[in-house]
């Protein structure tokens, strides 16, 4: 299957589990928290953070909707930072075979005998 197939498969997949979501929450700051966690899940951190400022503008500084947002930026933020680490340490460690380099034990400095002629 060629990748932009995949591509399209994937966003429809996300689409129906955000519609999935809406239906059975509706609109209610749980509903968009659940939503933000599932962006951020699928790869998309930066929209699930823009969903968690737009709850605020939407449902106000409630002490309900800022237990949500609260956490929910440390997590997604804890998330990007993980991924950024993962992807930065992945490609440091590939070979251009894409197996894992492994790094050289730690040998001791050679020792050596002098013998007297």
């Amino acid at each position: 299957m060629h990748s932009e197939s995949l591509t399209d498969l994937s966003k429809a997949g996300l689409q129906i589990a955000i519609q999935d979501i809406k239906d059975e929450l509706f609109d209610t700051p749980e509903c968009d928290y659940a939503i933000a966690q599932l962006l951020s899940q699928w790869g998309q951190a930066e929209k699930a953070e823009q969903l968690l400022d737009e709850m605020l503008l939407k449902w106000g500084t409630s002490p309900e909707v800022l237990a949500l947002t609260q956490p929910g930026h440390t997590e997604m933020k804890a998330e990007m930072k993980a991924d950024m680490t993962s992807e930065i340490t992945g490609s440091e460690l590939l070979a251009e075979n894409d197996e894992p380099m492994r790094k050289a034990p730690k040998a001791a400095p050679a020792q050596r005998q002098v013998v007297a002629a």
